[in-house]
């Protein structure tokens, strides 16, 4: 049996313990998440998947705090590329190896100078060596897509902790 290890690339971001929503610092009225990957680079990721959007804001809403509030911060991310080893044109087994996409968070009251980083995942078979800067995980077959996902959404998680009352990130 193949073994798969999921890496994450995160900028700005380095992934620690496992709990995250229960120790955010905010709470977030928005979570908004679309996918702009471009017809021209003849994607077809969205008709495989199209509930990605969905899936992401769903594991993003797990693990944050979430409120009514206006006032709170929001999340925006735009899912910019979801590829098999760089190809946008995915096969009809559906199989796919990387997640990218970009996470913008205003501060609290709407705070100018929100707070934007990148969040890279790649998946990499169990004998490849995973680059500098990359955290496996290894999810079963049945559980990949999951995995990833989730994986994004941690990453997402981990960036709001990190924004502090000016709506910038100081926490690296």
């Amino acid at each position: 049996m193949k073994k798969t290890a999921l890496a994450a690339s995160v900028s700005l971001i380095a992934l620690g313990g496992a709990a995250f929503a229960m120790d955010a610092t905010y709470k977030v009225s928005v979570i908004d998440v679309e996918a702009s990957m471009s017809a021209a680079e003849g994607s077809n990721a969205m008709a495989l998947y199209p509930d990605i959007t969905t899936d992401i804001q769903a594991a993003v809403a797990s693990r944050v705090i979430t409120s009514d509030d206006a006032g709170d911060p929001e999340i925006r991310i735009d899912i910019r590329k979801v590829a098999l080893n760089g190809a946008a044109i995915l096969p009809d087994t559906k199989e796919f190896n990387e997640l990218e996409g970009v996470v913008s968070i205003t501060g609290p009251e709407g705070a100018d100078g929100g707070y934007t980083f990148p969040i890279n995942i790649a998946a990499y078979t169990g004998d490849q060596i995973v680059p500098e800067g990359y955290i496996a995980v290894l999810p079963s077959e049945m559980d990949f897509c999951e995995a990833m996902v989730n994986s994004f959404a941690d990453s997402v998680a981990e960036g709001l902790d990190k924004l502090n009352p000016s709506g910038t990130d100081t926490k690296s």
